[in-house]
């Protein structure tokens, strides 16, 4: 195993190498300068309905190169029964140019996580419970060194995640049961991350090719938890068609790599998640049978990141699809009918436009847990969505996906596949 792992990494390291070689002798000029300070904000209201956990109202404020600085600062309010914050400060420069700092922070009353019936992709859409939860809290840390105009960016950063898991309730929010005993969440991770970006611009790319790999480390944080990392690489080649369109290609995987296996041990997971509390009830004693199926695959495979969500897969909802290896392949047009120029100033936006920008999409990914069997079961996702390109470097982004368990609507703040990868 430990061989595989460095095995793994040399070839990354070596894939690193030869890119930011190119990186440095790159032929594709920046088409600006990279580190912009146009101001740009954002302040709009929306409801919610989450099944399972309630409804509620949230507010997104949202501010690019506060006090023309290249630091942008996200904030997403919650009232209602889900009540809470997400706040991110990212870009914040400790040496211009250079050093900077991402932090973002989040608590929520209540938070809903599915629970599929079996990980991969054989289940159905319907075929899920939700273990609700209280008092989720999120916090992670990065630091980010920039060089060559952000043709090359190195990232370390910590994340920490706990909660606990209160009740059982069916797909459509239905009540199952309540545990007696919550289950308790808590997961952390560290990361290191390189990416290489040999286009014409860092944030509205039209030309040339990003590459990204992390590995992340996921220590056990109890007795029966396991310890992995993952290693995930995406490649995304950017072809000018003519030179104000652009013809995307995207490759992404992600795979686990367990260091010390986890309980598997299937009764006593079920019991860890309150078997015993079903009394005999069928619909209480299949969900958590399911859910300590799905841990003991993870607690012995792994999980690698997921798809399914605004970045990758986007017919499907977040998380929808997890296991221990993660495929994806995807093609995307962007026509930008629109070249920009004109200010926008209004009570609740502000931005210039960069640009107005139609994208036609198309997906195929697969998530197995052994990595021989990737391909052997696919899902897709296509689609058509609507850009709007500030010159404050904020992308903002309506589409309409379309896949084999209906459509999704997606309104997002970045461009797909070249976001985090937190999907």
């Amino acid at each position: 195993m430990k061989r595989r792992v460095c095995i793994t990494l040399l070839r990354a390291i070596l894939i690193c190498w030869l890119l930011s070689s190119l990186a440095m002798a790159s032929p594709f000029e920046r088409r600006r300068d990279q580190f912009q300070n146009t101001l740009g904000f954002l302040f709009l209201p929306f409801p919610y309905v989450i099944p399972g956990v309630g409804e509620g109202f949230f507010l997104v404020g949202s501010v690019n190169n506060v006090l023309e600085t290249p630091t942008d600062v996200l904030l997403l309010g919650f009232t209602g029964d889900a009540e809470g914050y997400f706040g991110l400060i990212d870009e914040l420069f400790i040496v211009p140019d250079f050093i900077y700092l991402s932090v973002s922070q989040g608590t929520a009353a209540r938070f809903g996580q599915n629970v599929y019936s079996s990980r991969g992709m054989d289940s159905e859409k319907e075929d899920f419970d939700i273990f609700v939860g209280e008092d989720f809290k999120f916090s992670s840390y990065e630091v980010v060194f920039t060089l060559l105009e952000r043709r090359l960016e190195l990232t370390y950063g910590v994340e920490i995640n706990d909660g606990q898991f209160v009740e059982i309730r069916d797909f459509e929010g239905e009540l199952i049961q309540d545990l007696e005993d919550p289950i308790e969440v808590e997961s952390s991770q560290t990361h290191f991350q390189v990416e290489l970006d040999i286009t014409d611009d860092y944030n509205d790319p039209r030309s040339g090719l990003n590459f990204r790999a992390v590995q992340e480390h996921f220590p056990a944080q109890n007795d029966g938890d396991p310890s992995y990392n993952t290693i995930t690489q995406a490649a995304t080649l950017y072809i000018p068609i003519p030179d104000e369109n652009t013809w995307l290609f995207h490759y992404y995987r992600s795979e686990a790599i367990v260091l010390e296996t986890g309980n598997i041990d299937l009764e006593s997971l079920q019991e860890e998640q309150g078997f015993s509390d079903c009394d005999g009830d069928e619909a209480c004693e299949s969900a958590i049978l399911a859910s300590a199926q799905n841990q003991l695959n993870a607690n012995q495979n792994g999980t690698a990141r997921s798809l399914g969500g605004p970045d990758r897969l986007r017919s499907y909802p977040l998380n929808r699809y997890q296991a221990a290896q993660a495929q994806l392949y995807g093609t995307e047009f962007r026509w930008n009918f629109n070249k920009g120029g004109d200010s926008i100033d209004l009570f609740f936006f502000e931005d210039v436009i960069d640009s107005l920008q139609a994208a036609f999409f198309i997906e195929q990914g697969s998530v197995v847990e052994e990595a021989v069997d990737l391909g052997s079961i696919t899902r897709s996702s296509y689609g058509v969505g609507f850009r709007f390109v500030g010159q404050s470097g904020a992308v903002y982004r309506i589409e309409l996906a379309a896949g084999d368990e209906g459509t999704e609507l997606i309104a997002f703040f970045e461009y797909p596949w070249g976001g985090t990868f937190d999907s």
